[in-house]
């Protein structure tokens, strides 16, 4: 029998890169998985990429940022899943805006990006399924967050307040839930093999990757395997916790 044989998760930015090896992982230790994804096209062919799915899939593409499209989004994996037991944030990385650069030069009007995402779009999942994992009296809420979000890393500051808002969010309500059976915790990560995609080769990229003492980048399916221990019973007394994985590095995804 696999960890997970019963449960039914929600990945959020599993199109790609890190929340795909976690929807792998999931699957693989028995759970059905809704793969969302801003994109449909995304969401479905990530979905065609997962192996070993026993407990089923679905392609549940909507707006992580918009909390209608939340509850909509979330009410139709239910319908079409069942309650939602193990909810994963990890969609974080805003298309077309939000650009890295030195806060003193950073344009206000497009603070948003960042906030709504990784702050209001997390905290709009939570809310949307928390009431029901108390009511079953089961339920694990784990966030993908950032080194950003606790260390000094420059020129994500946005980013940066974003992960350590919704880290601190996790901490109070992991205190509220810590009787209802329900956990909170977040995995903040270090450089991953998608940070090469999103940097190209720059001089700040290098600089950054030499810095890491086990001398490589984080590959997805080792963020998914520890998503999966948090989701198991074996982590049930795990709560209100930021796992750091970086390699031993000081830097943040």
């Amino acid at each position: 029998m696999a960890e997970l044989d019963g449960k039914i998760a929600l990945v959020t930015g599993a199109g790609r890169s890190v929340g795909l090896g976690i929807a792998q992982e999931l699957a693989q230790a028995g759970a059905a998985v809704a793969l969302n994804d801003l994109h449909p096209e995304r969401a479905q062919a990530a979905l065609e990429q997962i192996e070993s799915a026993a407990g089923g899939l679905l392609a549940a593409p909507f707006d992580v940022a918009n909390l209608e499209s939340v509850r909509a989004g979330i009410a139709r994996v239910e319908r079409e899943l069942g309650p939602i037991d193990i909810l994963v944030n990890n969609a974080g990385i805003p298309e077309g805006a939000g650009a890295a650069g030195p806060f003193v030069q950073s344009d206000p009007a497009q603070w948003h990006f960042n906030i709504d995402l990784n702050l209001y779009g997390s905290m709009y999942c939570i809310r949307t399924v928390l009431p029901g994992m108390a009511q079953r009296k089961w339920g694990r809420v784990i966030q993908i967050s950032s080194g950003a979000g606790s260390r000094g890393v420059p020129n994500v500051s946005i980013y940066s307040a974003a992960k350590a808002g919704i880290e601190g969010l996790l901490r109070s309500v992991a205190i509220e839930m810590a009787q209802s059976g329900v956990t909170l915790n977040a995995i903040a990560l270090g450089l991953m093999a998608n940070t090469a995609e999103r940097m190209g080769d720059s001089a700040y990229l290098q600089r950054i990757f030499s810095t890491i003492p086990m001398g490589r980048l984080g590959q997805p399916r080792e963020i998914g395997a520890c998503v999966v221990w948090l989701a198991s019973e074996k982590a049930g007394y795990v709560t209100g916790q930021t796992i750091h994985i970086n390699g031993g590095s000081v830097h943040g995804r």
